[in-house]
Order: C-alpha cells, then structure tokens, then sequence
C-alpha cells in the first residue's frame, strides 16, 4: 500500500470514528451523564473511575494520591498531595474542588462519560497517525492541500478536547451542545474532503450550474438544521429538569421546536427537487444514501414529536442528521459547474 492509500484510509477512519464519538456524546446527553465525571481529564482524580460510591468516602488509614477526590457533607474535595489518612478529616490534607460544587456520584453517569472519554482518546490515535502520514506525503509528493486539511484537523480535535474541558469544569455551560456540533461537523466536512482529494477514481459529475448551487443549499440548510435541533436538545434538558414526565415535554419547549419542525418541509421538498433532477442522469450514489437516511431522519422526528421522545431516539436522531448533511457534503464534492 502506497502512502496516498495509506493517508486515505486513515482519513476514511477518523471519519467513521467522528460518527462513533458523536453517538458517544449523544448517549452520554440522553442519560443525562455529562458531569459524572465531574472533573477533566480524570474522572474523580482516578485513571479509571470507581465503580462504588463508598470508594468516594473518607476512610480512616487509607492511602491518597494527590488529586483523588471525595464526597464530603455534599462537596468534592481534593487530596493535596499523598498521604495516608487519620482517623480524622484534616482540612490540611484536602481542598474543596474549586470550579463548581457538582458533588454527586451515579455509577452510570460516572461509566457512560468515562466510556465516552475513552472514545475520543480511540478517535485521537488515527488522527494523530494522518498527520504524521499527510506529513510524509507532504514530503513525498507536495500534498500541500492534504497536509493543511490534516492540520485543521489536528486543531478542530483540539478545540473540541478544550471545549470539553471548559464544559465540566463550568458544570454544563449553556450552549455546550451546540459549540461541540459546529466542531464536529467542521471535521466531517475536513475529513470529507480528504478522502475526496485522495480518492482519484471517483467520477466527477458536470452539472447546471443551479443544481450544483442547490445541492450546497440542502447541505447549508442541513448544517442549520442540526444546529436548530441542538437548541431544542437544550431546551429538552431544561425542561426534563422541571418535569419527569415525557409526555408534557413538547408543550414546554419554546418556539425554536416548531422552527425546527416546520424547517424540515423546507429541507424535504429542496431534497425531493435533486433527487429526480439527479435522477434524469447522474448516478449520484451517495445522495440516493442521502435521500434514504433523510426519509428516515424524518421518521425518527416524528417519533420523538408525537410518541413523547422515547429517549433511544435521541440520539439516533443526531446520528442520522448528521450522517446526512455528510452524504450531501461528498456529493456537493463530486459535482462541478458544466460550462456551456
């Protein structure tokens, strides 16, 4: 295998992992686990977290490491160095967590974020490898264009690393969803275009000008869409704190849910346009994948809008949207304006 093939199919990688840590991110939201690993980048102080809650409680002759945590009168507090403890609590040897005062332990909160950490650290190994191999290709052959969309690539995990920092250390700071969407659909976009610059067999299809501008309208108005319906995933948060019940949830969600509703005839009827203009003569593989997993989409939105959001749509819905606006992005890709 060449170093070309070898950059491609890394890049193919990092982007099926992007769709697994974004699933990943959806779950840990739908269960509500987003700070059961209240600090960053441990969880609780530990590599890997506990298990049992009594591991969190203060003991007489136990051994600390610095920066263990527990749960003390309903605060965190942080071991300042190792030591081994007394039969008292010694304010000497702890300090309260300073960034926020979330001090509960659920196991599966704790084990469905770490779990999630633990994806993002998998999606880091081929990301780092593709810029070490762009690099080299880079070298070889003066892939400038692979190697800066590796780079950017480099930085988008890395703002996405930060931003997840700056979520648990601010106790889930308002919009958090949405920022980390706009990071995530900037690296399938990145990634999608790398692959497409390194997969030379793939046919170009020469268009109207209007049908290629409409195809990047659907993948504009798609990208406005996920970021409508991670408002809405906001708001469901707030409103699941206020009542349990799934079934008064959709009375309470304020008007941006019916924008995203009603948005999606916008995006159906611009969608069902190209597909049988595409039809008349282009073999457009991935936006017939589009049209499928869109007609699917749409059903889950139905699901979640009038069956009282069964929370294992959730994230599927996320999945599938997202899974869309990157079949329209490739396919935007692989048309060009015909010159008459």
């Amino acid at each position: 295998m060449n170093i070309r093939n070898i950059v491609r199919l890394l890049a193919q990688i990092s982007l099926v992992l992007t769709f697994v840590v974004i699933i990943a991110g959806s779950v840990v939201r739908m269960t509500g686990s987003g700070m059961g690993c209240p600090d960053w980048p441990k969880c609780f102080g530990y590599l890997i977290p506990p298990t049992d809650e009594e591991v969190l409680f203060f003991k007489e002759g136990h051994t600390y490491e610095a920066g263990q945590m527990i749960v003390r009168h309903d605060t965190l507090w942080v071991a300042n160095g190792s030591f081994t403890s007394s039969s008292d609590f010694s304010h000497a040897d702890w300090h309260k967590y300073p960034k926020h005062d979330y001090a509960i332990f659920n196991v599966l909160h704790t084990w469905v974020e770490y779990i999630n950490r633990l994806a993002t650290v998998v999606y880091g190994i081929p990301v780092f490898l593709l810029s070490l191999f762009s690099l080299v290709l880079l070298i070889r052959q003066r892939e400038w264009v692979i190697f800066l969309l590796a780079f950017l690539t480099d930085v988008m995990v890395g703002f996405e690393a930060w931003l997840g920092k700056l979520v648990v250390d601010g106790n889930l700071v308002e919009n958090s969803i949405t920022y980390h969407m706009i990071g995530s659909i900037a690296l399938v976009a990145l990634l999608s275009i790398m692959v497409f610059r390194l997969t030379k067999e793939e046919e170009v299809f020469q268009t109207k000008r209007g049908f290629r501008i409409a195809m990047w309208t659907l993948a504009v108005l798609l990208f406005c869409q996920i970021l409508m319906g991670t408002q809405v995933r906001e708001q469901v948060d707030l409103v699941a704190k206020i009542s349990s019940d799934r079934s008064s949830w959709i009375d309470m969600l304020p008007s941006i849910f019916y924008i995203h509703r009603s948005f999606s005839i916008v995006i159906l009827l611009l969608s069902g346009w190209l597909y049988f203009k595409s039809k008349e003569s282009l073999r457009l593989v991935q936006f017939n994948w589009a049209m499928l997993v869109l007609m699917l989409e749409l059903l889950v939105g139905i699901v979640l809008a009038y069956l009282d959001m069964p929370a294992p749509m959730q994230p599927l819905h996320l999945l599938l949207a997202v899974l869309c606006f990157a079949l329209v992005f490739y396919t935007g890709l692989r048309i060009q304006f015909k010159r008459v």
